[in-house]
């Protein structure tokens, strides 16, 4: 049977129990407006006679519908058990197993009130007053059970109703409990002997019943929201049996004989528990109507295998189970392990992914449709690969524009090298071009005083390569350092037969580009020394906060005037292109230089005097 027969079959039970219900108050009239004459206190057709009782015993009941009271009690309870069993909301589920208990324990009050002899007027007021609370609770729950059926029970304004709900319905049960002292729901005066008949209603019980008809017109509208399209038809025949018994509590609270002549109290609790019943039926409260169904019903491919491999439960969407899982899941149900879940692909089902779960004398197999998770993978899977390949091509890139960078480097490396030393590399190239071939003395003097200067040019040009190099790896010279490159320097010029001497005294350190220039200065003056007879050439480095200084000081037997020229114009060209300071004192025999550099801001040039 489809779902939709299904739904159309629960219709006409609905429909049945309907017009039941309306059956059974169609007898109800009959039976008050019928044959019977109206009953008079104290009769027949209300007490169980006097030969049971003492005189003056309270004992009015309706004698024909005290079967049904004490009946109805243990139905409730039954009721209540089913709903237990077949509501799969624990929420709506309390509710109902509420309604349960206070239908039956308003029967018992009926009975206690109506079957047993009770001569205190308080103890009577006070059986009639708890008929109350059922009659405020029961609405209440029908109200929390339509709000919760809706999903609308965790929004701000749905808590707030369900508190002012509770609260009112304490106080109504507070009001009529009490209301022997205050009387402000009725009216009466229990010292008359008529005050069950003479009776009037007072405000108390005008907010009592407008609070019971706001809560089941509530009901029924949450029950309209939480009905799906095709359920709105439920609805209608949920109305059809709630609008006659409307009709009829109307009458009841305006006394008319018909409903005053009839037992209320039961009346009421069976349409309550009908309309509860029927919305349950339909569905508009979440219901099932034994566990198998509501398995069956659930919206997974589940399947509950005994350890002999027989499928003992099995959803209504259920597939089957290729040979392989069902081995697994044997093994797992024959292992009785539960703590963990085993889980297994097979290629005879591509893209389903099975779950074994091991349970009590079985296992339970689910089976998951992972298609879309499969298809997700393969395009990750494709987009990951292009990423790989991205990343290659993106470290090739960056391996080749680091090599390129790394040649560029030293390119320009090399070009600054050569920059610092063409002019000399270009003096040494004329040098050595024009050596004199001859053979004589005076061929020979020049030849090794040519070699002399190649031989100090050679010298000049490694230290100043190195300084430019330090300009990139190690840029800062302290004291040692410098005093080192000064030191070579000195050797150099006594190997050549220049005596020379050098003191460095620094506090901080240089950078390359202020030791390449103050070497620049140092090679002008040396070039002077080394075509001077009998040179003693002094050399002292020092340093400060503003910048550092060196003194030269050249004496000799002759010098010779032209270099002494070429060498200050060289120092003074040096010192210009650096912003440094130069003061010079020359003579015929003698060269003085203070060199005062400032340190940073100092852009590194080729130099000396070629």
């Amino acid at each position: 049977m489809s779902r939709s027969d299904d739904t159309q079959v629960r219709k006409v039970v609905a429909g049945a129990c309907a017009g039941g219900a309306v059956l059974c108050l169609a007898l109800l009239a009959m039976q008050a407006f019928g044959s019977a004459p109206p009953p008079e206190p104290g009769s027949a057709r209300f007490t169980l006679g006097p030969l049971f009782w003492p005189s003056g015993a309270y004992n009015v009941v309706p004698s024909s519908t005290s079967g049904l009271m004490i009946l109805m009690a243990p139905a409730a309870a039954a009721w209540g058990f089913s709903v237990h069993v077949r509501c799969s909301d624990a929420q709506i589920r309390h509710c109902l197993k509420g309604v349960a208990l206070l239908v039956g324990l308003w029967m018992l009050n009926v009975i206690l009130k109506y079957r047993y002899p009770i001569d205190d007027p308080q103890l009577i007021a006070l059986l009639w007053y708890l008929y109350y609370v059922p009659m405020t609770l029961i609405p209440l729950l029908c109200l929390l059970c339509a709000l919760r059926a809706s999903a609308l029970d965790a929004r701000p304004w749905a808590r707030l109703l369900r508190r002012a709900a509770w609260a009112l319905s304490i106080a109504i049960i507070a009001l009529v409990l009490t209301n022997s002292v205050h009387l402000q729901v009725f009216s009466l005066d229990i010292s008359r002997p008529d005050w069950q008949d003479a009776y009037a209603y007072n405000w108390g019980y005008c907010l009592a019943v407008a609070v019971y008809v706001a809560e089941y017109l509530g009901f029924f509208a949450f029950l309209f929201v939480a009905s799906r399209r095709r359920l709105h038809g439920a609805i209608a025949l949920l109305l059809m049996a709630a609008l006659p018994f409307g009709a009829y509590c109307l009458m009841y609270v305006l006394r008319h004989e018909f409903a005053v002549r009839t037992n209320f109290s039961l009346n009421y609790c069976l349409v309550v528990v009908a309309l509860l019943e029927l919305a349950l039926d339909f569905g508009l409260l979440p219901s099932y109507s034994w566990y198998d169904e509501a398995f069956s019903r659930l919206p997974l491919d589940l399947k509950v295998l005994a350890r002999d491999g027989s499928v003992a439960f099995a959803t209504n969407v259920a597939g089957p189970m290729p040979a392989p899982v069902l081995d697994l899941a044997l093994r797992v149900a024959r292992s009785q392990v539960r703590e963990r879940v085993t889980r297994v692909r097979t290629s005879a089902i591509p893209h389903a992914l099975f779950k074994v779960y091991g349970v009590s004398g079985g296992a339970a197999l689910l089976t998951e449709d992972v298609a879309p998770l499969d298809e997700r993978h393969r395009v990750l899977a494709e987009r990951q690969e292009r990423l790989r390949r991205s990343n290659e091509v993106l470290r090739h890139e960056s391996s080749l524009r680091h090599e390129l960078w790394r040649l560029e480097s030293e390119r320009r490396l090399l070009a600054s090298v050569e920059g610092s030393i063409s002019d000399k590399v270009g003096r040494m190239r004329e040098l050595l071009a024009t050596l004199p071939k001859g053979g004589d003395a005076a061929d020979r003097a020049r030849r090794r005083d040519m070699l002399t200067e190649v031989k100090l040019l050679v010298a000049y040009c490694k230290r100043k390569g190195a300084l430019v190099l330090s300009e990139r790896s190690d840029p800062e010279f302290d004291r040692d350092r410098l005093q080192l490159v000064f030191n070579e320097t000195a050797s150099d010029l006594r190997s050549i037969g220049v005596d020379c001497a050098a003191a460095v005294s620094l506090e901080s350190e240089l950078p390359a580009t202020v030791v390449s220039v103050l070497y620049d200065c140092l090679y002008d003056v040396a070039s002077v020394a080394l075509f001077a007879i009998d040179p003693i050439l002094m050399i002292f480095v020092s340093g400060d906060e503003k910048g550092v200084g060196m003194r030269a000081a050249l004496d000799a037997a002759w010098v010779d005037a032209a270099r002494l020229e070429a060498a200050a114009s060289s120092l003074r060209e040096d010192l210009a292109d650096s912003g440094g300071s130069l003061s010079l004192q020359l003579s015929p025999t003698s060269l003085n230089a203070a060199v005062r550099v400032r340190v940073g801001g100092v852009v590194r040039q080729g130099g000396g005097a070629s």
